[in-house]
């Protein structure tokens, strides 16, 4: 008998997943990440880069909502200008420290739920086949054999391909091929532009989303791709990951273990490899110093923390995406009590002086088998101020609701209103008793 590819039993699962699968846990986590997403989108709907992505969408007609836009657009260009939004604050949520599902897993269930009218149980559904694909390819594909490469866009427009394919009622063999296309039409995205601190990378994200949604009307129309576009010898993860070692973990407990469960979100609007430092060097602010009174920072990390592009940089910060990758920036804005909760700190006040003086003043030092960052302020007249060895408090990553709906309003509040902004929140929290996605989207225009 012929032995059924990766792919197949990817397909088969998205096709066969119905809403009475998903145990109750993850009926809600779903309906948290939209929440969460959606308030991400608002809150970097006015930045340079979700503008111009907007600007490009709207150059086209059609019934695709825009976050934030009342002119109507064609689906495609809808999920990139969504896709953009959601990714444009760097605070969408994080699986294993690296991956971004929900900004492509999300603006593709919400933009064909609408375009189809989908029901509320329909888009949920897709939305958790989406975040599987993302979290399992990912497991089958191990660390990325170079690093140069941005493992995120890459990963997640099979994310937005499964989410697409399950609510456009794809067929088995349509969603093989639809995943097979994924893989080879995914972007290879180079990580030069963390250290340029251009918008490259803020524009990834809705690519990829709309790559998805290509996949699919593709294979729709009858498109084939490669059997074994994931575990071929040239295929997926051969070429991303360097083997097929890791294949089977992205069938291992298919429909029994879901990936939504793993999700974290960002309590700071900064790259995932900065959260934890700037949580423990927030204390150090009570201490009142200004970057005059700093000899240097010393941030203990573990092997490797600083690797990743655009870490290990002291400036001149030229651009906010510059700032919010810097370990050295983020910690000098931490002990200098700037508002490191705000995106908007980062977009408008990436040059702070004050800040780029003591970024310039931070060592980082990684060593072996430290697992929480420690940072050491040693001051001009000789007092050292260093941070405990303690766990920190973790609940400020958990996508409960408490903090989903807390970041809902922040976020906003001030576009929505309070009226609306409640009413969207609690129809996102009932979204299994709507009938038609499109009393959602109605709402997000603003």
């Amino acid at each position: 008998m012929k032995q059924r590819t990766v792919s197949e039993k990817l397909g088969e699962f998205i096709y066969k997943l119905t809403y009475q699968d998903l145990p109750e846990e993850v009926r809600d986590l779903t309906k948290l990440r939209i929440l969460d997403t959606l308030s991400c989108a608002v809150a970097g709907r006015d930045l340079p880069h979700s503008k111009i992505a907007s600007r490009v969408a709207q150059s086209s007609n059609g019934k695709s909502t825009i976050i934030g836009c009342h002119k109507k657009v064609a689906l495609p260009d809808a999920v990139f200008a969504n896709g953009v939004m959601i990714h444009s604050i760097v605070q969408d949520d994080i699986l294993s420290g690296l991956v971004h599902p929900g900004s492509t897993v999300v603006s593709a269930a919400i933009g064909v739920g609408e375009e189809i009218g989908a029901s509320g149980t329909e888009v949920l559904t897709a939305t958790v086949a989406g975040y599987e694909l993302v979290g399992r390819i990912m497991s089958a594909t191990g660390r990325f054999s170079v690093s140069s490469f941005r493992p995120s866009p890459i990963l997640t427009t099979f994310g937005a391909t499964a989410a697409a394919g399950k609510l456009m009622k794809l067929s088995e063999k349509q969603l093989v091929n639809a995943i097979g296309y994924a893989a080879s039409l995914t972007p290879g995205t180079p990580n030069e532009v963390w250290w340029s601190g251009t918008m490259e990378g803020m524009f990834q994200a809705g690519v990829s989303a709309r790559i998805g949604i290509l996949s699919v009307i593709l294979a729709k129309e009858g498109a084939t791709s490669a059997p074994q576009a994931l575990e071929g010898k040239d295929g997926f993860f051969r070429c991303w990951g360097g083997s097929t070692a890791k294949m089977e973990k992205a069938t291992e407990n298919l429909g029994q273990d879901f990936v939504i469960s793993r999700m974290r979100i960002k309590a700071f609007p900064v790259c995932g490899a900065n959260q934890r430092p700037i949580q423990i060097a927030k204390p150090l602010a009570e201490h009142k110093l200004k970057a005059n009174d700093i000899a240097k920072i010393v941030e203990r990390v573990g092997t490797g923390a600083t690797s990743y592009a655009g870490l290990d940089f002291a400036g001149p910060f030229e651009t906010q995406f510059q700032a919010l990758m810097s370990m050295q920036f983020c910690a000098a804005a931490a002990v200098l009590d700037r508002p490191v909760t705000s995106a908007k700190f980062f977009a408008e006040h990436y040059n702070d002086p004050e800040v780029g003086e003591l970024a310039r003043k931070v060592e980082l030092m990684e060593e072996e088998g430290r697992s929480l960052p420690l940072l050491e302020v040693h001051t001009i007249d000789g007092r050292i101020y260093t941070t405990g060895e303690e766990m920190p408090d973790r609940s400020i990553y958990m996508p409960n609701k408490e903090n989903m709906a807390g970041k809902f309003r922040l976020l906003c509040t001030d576009f929505f209103g309070e009226e609306n902004t409640s009413q969207i929140i609690d129809i996102i929290m009932d979204m299994e008793k709507m009938d038609d996605v499109r009393k959602l989207t109605a709402k997000l225009k603003g």
